[in-house]
């Protein structure tokens, strides 16, 4: 989800937990006792997972109050977008809002589509504009798609949900673990092909984004080290434009 107002926010927020707990809420408790129930609402979870992800260009689209069709930002995401080479290139919406941000949006890699927002492009030179949208375009990849999709599709249906069992909580972190593994190899791998994409001035690139969206709160963040990112950089550029 990307930053809105309010309004939208909230509705989403709404919507996205009624339609979450529906079976919850709307089902006779006999039908919930049943030895069935766990599967079939796993089953349910996991298809509203899916199509909350292929439905995201449209929710995200519907979340963007004004979208920035022409003028000086959006000249500069083209030109920045023109030179890139390698992997097909997604939709980019340019959205106007105060905060830094991008998303890559979407299930099929052909349905996917880039917000970013137009406080982070008023930030970067073209060299870190092109870097960012680079990555973009990686992660819009089938092989990222179903990075971000399937971790989150094997804790929704196949982690139990009883949290009164030591035992859940053991899965639990366990299933984190992996995942933050798998998180930093497919963001290292991005960062290795969007250099590959981009050619000279990536390193430059990278940093002008990371010093771009530094926020208070990076120590919690759960992307890799910056020196890991740097080093996937210098391994994903040409011999010739090391």
């Amino acid at each position: 989800m990307i930053p809105s107002s309010p309004r939208r926010t909230w509705i989403f927020l709404g919507a996205s937990c009624l339609l979450y707990f529906a079976p919850d809420l709307l089902l006779p408790v006999t039908w919930q006792q049943a030895s069935l129930y766990p599967i079939l609402s796993a089953a349910y979870q996991g298809g509203l997972l899916l199509l909350g992800f292929a439905l995201a260009p449209a929710i995200c689209r519907a979340m963007v109050e004004r979208e920035i069709a022409a003028g000086p930002l959006r000249t500069a995401v083209d030109q920045a977008l023109a030179p890139l080479h390698g992997l097909p290139l997604p939709q980019v919406v340019v959205a106007e809002h105060d905060l830094p941000f991008i998303l890559t949006a979407g299930l099929l890699p052909r349905h996917c589509q880039v917000y970013v927002s137009s406080a982070l492009v008023g930030r970067l030179s073209l060299n870190g504009l092109r870097f960012l949208l680079a990555r973009a375009a990686v992660h819009a990849s089938l092989r990222q798609r179903l990075a971000a999709l399937l971790p989150v599709l094997g804790f929704t249906v196949l982690l139990p949900n009883d949290y009164g069992s030591p035992a859940t909580w053991y899965a639990t972190a366990g299933f984190l673990g992996l995942w933050l593994l798998l998180h930093w190899f497919f963001e290292l791998d991005a960062d290795r092909r969007a250099a590959r994409m981009m050619g000279p001035g990536a390193s430059e690139g990278l940093h002008e984004v990371v010093a771009a969206t530094a926020t208070p709160l990076d120590r919690l963040s759960p992307r890799p080290p910056l020196h890991w990112r740097l080093r996937a950089v210098a391994d994903g550029m040409p011999t010739q434009a090391r």
